[in-house]
């Protein structure tokens, strides 16, 4: 017997005794062929140890039945599950997820334009957005884009976000009611959507208002060895935050070692850190961190069924949408000011 990938369709339907084509309709999901020809070319398949080319058949039908995936973001779990629940949905519509990395928004034309070699019917592409010039290229290809946890007005794509100004404003309030007077904003990436909204938005609430007081804003700090050390350079400053806003749970979870375990702090009579993205760690008992809730399986649906509905119709419009996401209050922060 050949190896698989010698045996040609043409040598199933001879075998068989039928048309290359009626081998070709029996390995088409939903093609019509009659339940006898569909026994014998599955039969002289197996004799014959033959697999479809389904890159082959792409070319004919000019769909590849596959998805592709930019991510810019790896040292957050929330990733991570978002990475599983988007390859099974897509498995489920009978979709293939092709993933690429990006380390930067620079990476990620180069990210798309190889995605675009292998004629992937669809593009999502989270926390990091094209430039607009690829956006251009991708709706040239007629080839839909999804951007999640980003949107640009410059780029003709659906995007799927939380509403981070509301997000700022909901912490801010906690904040503020339970006592805490100067805000320190820890940022990182510089250039997530998440993160520059939610800041303006408690930015927005200090100025209006004359208790609570941004004392600081760091960007670039990202991960639990820079949160780690960016809480002891921070009381090193004249003037010491009270909270910290951090926008990752693995950053913030830095922050709360390097105060307890480096600087002896008490949390949160001392100081109130708060993460973003509710990734399990941070409900775990050494940490019951107060977070944000990122609503991941609502995007998730929202990304897919907007992509899904623009390969079965192009004509449609990009739209953006938004999730709600929620704030879950742990002990990281306290509930009142201490009498």
């Amino acid at each position: 017997m050949k190896p698989y990938n010698k045996v040609t369709s043409h040598e199933v339907a001879a075998l068989a005794g039928v048309s290359r084509s009626a081998v070709s309709r029996t390995f088409t999901p939903g093609a019509s062929v009659s339940v006898k020809t569909r026994e014998k070319v599955e039969n002289a398949a197996r004799k014959l140890g033959y697999r479809p080319n389904a890159l082959a058949r792409s070319l004919i039908v000019r769909s590849t039945r596959m998805i592709g995936l930019v991510m810019a973001e790896w040292q957050n779990p929330f990733y991570t599950r978002m990475l599983r629940q988007f390859s099974e949905r897509f498995q489920a519509e009978g979709y293939q997820l092709l993933l690429l990395t990006s380390a930067s928004d620079a990476g990620v034309d180069d990210a798309v334009r190889r995605l675009l070699q292998y004629q992937v019917d669809g593009l999502l592409i989270v926390s990091a957005k094209p430039s607009e010039a690829m956006a251009e290229e991708c709706e040239r290809a007629g080839t839909p884009v999804v951007l999640i946890n980003r949107h640009s007005p410059v780029i003709r794509a659906s995007s799927v976000t939380c509403d981070n100004a509301q997000i700022g404003r909901d912490i801010f309030a906690m904040l503020q009611s339970a006592g805490y007077r100067r805000v320190a904003l820890v940022l990182g990436d510089p250039g997530v959507l998440t993160g520059i909204e939610r800041n303006a938005a408690i930015n927005e609430a200090a100025a209006a208002g004359k208790d609570i007081r941004v004392v600081a804003e760091i960007s670039g700090c990202l991960g639990y060895e820079a949160g780690r050390q960016a809480v002891i350079d921070m009381w090193k400053a004249a003037e010491r935050p009270d909270a910290i806003v951090c926008s990752s749970d693995p950053t913030a979870l830095g922050i709360l070692d390097g105060a307890r375990l480096d600087l002896k702090l008490a949390v949160p009579e001392e100081l109130a850190v708060v993460g973003l993205g509710d990734i399990p760690q941070s409900s775990w008992g050494a940490y019951r961190l107060t977070t944000v809730h990122l609503p991941v399986d609502e995007m998730i649906n929202l990304a897919v069924e907007d992509l899904l509905a623009h390969l079965e119709d192009p004509q449609l419009e990009p739209r953006p949408m938004t999730a709600r996401a929620r704030l879950v209050h742990r002990d990281s922060v306290r509930v009142r000011p201490e009498a």
